[in-house]
């Protein structure tokens, strides 16, 4: 299999080398952001704003700082396909920059290139990253104190760390000032999008009050120009922000920086297997923050370290810090949402992403939803409501069903059932062993898992009246019916049989079909019109109609569907000996949706047709009249 021709990024003002001069138009991208004769300025990068507020970088970092920022403005403009390509094969990408820099003998060194190239493929997820340097970049100086003369001298205890304007930055940030005497230094990219600003900023104002002298926010300006992303996901915002960060341990003379995360969310197990390959974020992941160390180490010459003081904690917990320290009142001004971007009215959560669902419900196991849950903050509200949207009830039941696993599962079971992301961990989490790692990652999952059961009860006690009906489509509902209970594949087969139930009878309502290839042909229209739905809903079962699939690709599909036509002259005992000849000739780990059309109602009791075949549990039966 031939590996794909790779993006070419070239930033300031870089030619491509001789080997990608053959590269077509449309898989260059140039990104600027100097303003020049030369090129076109298409993205903001303030840099020289950044380096006036701390008087000077060296040269090296001032490079960090652009390559950091052209892989982020490039990760957002290189779109990763459609949400089907991403839960399937299509979801990585080839990455090759090019970028002229000041230090191009560092830039050079092979275990700087191995290094940076090691922490983005294990970030992303994508499939290659490559890098040409090239000579001879420089700026000019932003002002008379840019020099090795002028530097910020630190207090002598001064704790850098990020501050995205987020629940757990937030409680970080207010742990570490009621904990230590520190001067403070919180760490912020400034995107494009003013509501991101405006919560960082209204909640610097609000520690400043409190925490008088103890706090500098330094703000670093990079973004996309009158463009919109193509892609949400930013994958490489951790790049970008540690990047920042290590700029300002550079400035304050410091060898380590604060990344505030609960460990549930660092770790992010995969709650589904399509989520492979870092399609569940790996931004805070404890291996992506040991390679960022490695890598800024060789940058510094010496050891950098970045702490993570919530890796033991769960969401609960952090809003369990808040409210140890009297700081409830700061919850409401914290935005966790992924969909900021989307049109929310007054709300700041869109209520369905999984960040806002994982918030919910710690809010509500920690016992604070009267005030997160209770603010109007989110557009959705989940728990009583009727959820229109797929993918969100495909977040909520897999996010139950991955609870569910980890406050039941012992922990044999969960070393065994996780052992290859385990894998992953053992030899990044410094200070202990691997039997300590895995010790204290079940017992953060079990807690986790604990803690959700204890918020879904909370949500039935203060919400499911006993006097009314439960809200069609709700989350309160998806609990009553356990919905978290059943396989994957058993939902995609309710979705489309509800589908085929409603459309079928349409179809034929004036002409019946002609045959079983007539039947097939419909069936098949109908179910491909929806297929980027369902495979968005229920990305983790891969499904096809049987006919056109030869049979050496069939073990690819863990859902078939067959159809059967019983006309008015033909015995339902056809559509019987068909049932069963298919069951005996599709792979054992398949399982077979029937779709038997009975327009004359021949098939008499269904249930009895239905239980004779569905008893084997290898199939279901929809019989659609």
């Amino acid at each position: 299999m031939t590996e794909p021709t790779p993006l070419v990024i070239l930033c300031n003002g870089a030619d491509p080398p001789s080997k990608l001069r053959d590269t077509d138009r449309e898989k260059l991208l140039r990104l600027e952001y100097r303003n020049s004769t030369e090129f076109e300025q298409n993205v903001t990068i303030l840099l020289p704003d950044f380096v006036r507020d701390v008087f000077h970088l060296p040269n090296r970092v001032l490079d960090l700082l652009e390559i950091a920022a052209y892989v982020f403005l490039a990760d957002r403009l290189m779109s990763r396909g459609r949400k089907d390509d991403l839960e399937y094969h299509k979801w990585a990408r080839s990455l090759h920059f090019v970028i002229r820099v000041r230090d191009h003998e560092f830039w050079e060194a092979s275990s700087v290139h191995h290094k940076l190239v090691e922490a983005l493929r294990f970030m992303t997820g994508d499939r290659a990253y490559e890098f040409s340097f090239l000579p001879g970049h420089t700026t000019p100086r932003t002002g008379l104190f840019d020099s090795e003369g002028f530097v910020i001298e630190p207090k002598v205890n001064t704790s850098v760390t990020l501050f995205s304007g987020g629940l757990d930055s937030l409680a970080g940030i207010i742990e570490r000032l009621e904990g230590s005497s520190d001067q403070v230094c919180l760490i912020s990219h400034r995107s494009g999008q003013p509501g991101t600003r405006k919560t960082q900023d209204r909640l610097f104002a609000a520690l400043r009050n409190r925490y008088p002298n103890r706090l500098v926010h330094y703000r670093f300006h990079c973004s996309l120009k009158d463009i919109r992303a193509n892609d949400e996901t930013q994958r490489t915002r951790a790049f970008l922000y540690a990047s920042i960060a290590y700029a300002i341990c550079c400035v304050l003379s410091q060898d380590r920086f604060f990344v505030y995360e609960n460990g549930v969310a660092a770790i992010n197990f995969l709650r589904r297997q399509d989520l492979q390959n870092a399609r569940a974020s790996r931004t805070a992941h404890p291996r992506t923050l040991a390679l960022l160390e490695e890598f800024f180490s060789e940058i510094h010459g010496s050891r950098i370290k970045i702490a993570t003081p919530f890796l033991w904690k769960t969401k609960a917990d952090v809003f369990g810090v808040l409210s140890g320290f009297g700081r409830e009142d700061l919850i409401t001004s914290t935005v966790s949402c992924s969909k900021t971007f989307q049109n929310l009215g007054q709300a700041t959560h869109c209520g369905g992403c999984f960040q806002c669902i994982d918030r919910k419900l710690a809010a509500y196991a920690a016992g604070l939803d009267d005030i997160d849950d209770g603010s109007g903050i989110y557009a959705l509200n989940f728990i009583k409501k009727k959820i229109d949207d797929g993918e969100t009830k495909t977040i909520l039941v897999d996010y139950v069903r991955q609870a569910r696993n980890f406050a039941e599962w012992n922990i044999d079971c969960f070393y065994k059932e996780k052992l290859s992301e385990l894998a992953e961990l053992t030899d990044y989490i410094s200070g202990m062993d691997e039997e300590e790692v895995v010790n204290s990652i079940f017992d953060l999952c079990h807690r986790h898992g604990e803690q959700v059961l204890k918020a879904i009860k909370k949500m039935r006690e203060v919400h499911d009246h006993p006097f009314r009906e439960l809200p069609e489509g709700s989350f309160l509902q998806l609990i009553n019916e356990r919905e978290h209970l059943k396989e994957p594949v058993q939902r995609l087969i309710v979705d489309i049989s509800r589908r085929l139930q409603t459309a079928i009878p349409l179809a034929f309502k004036t002409n019946l079909p002609k045959d079983e290839r007539d039947l097939n042909d419909k069936i098949s229209a109908i179910v491909e019109s929806s297929r980027h739905k369902f495979e968005r809903e229920h990305p983790a079962v891969r499904f096809a109609l049987a006919q056109v699939i030869p049979d050496h690709s069939l073990n690819e599909y863990n859902l078939l569907i067959e159809s059967k036509y019983v006309r008015e002259s033909t015995s339902p005992s056809k559509a019987s000996e068909g049932i069963a000849a298919d069951l005996t000739k599709y792979p054992e780990d398949s399982h077979i949706l029937f779709i038997v059309y009975d327009p004359y109602g021949s098939i008499v009791p269904v249930e009895d047709f239905k239980g004779d075949f569905e008893k084997k549990g290898r199939c279901t039966v929809c019989v659609i009249r």
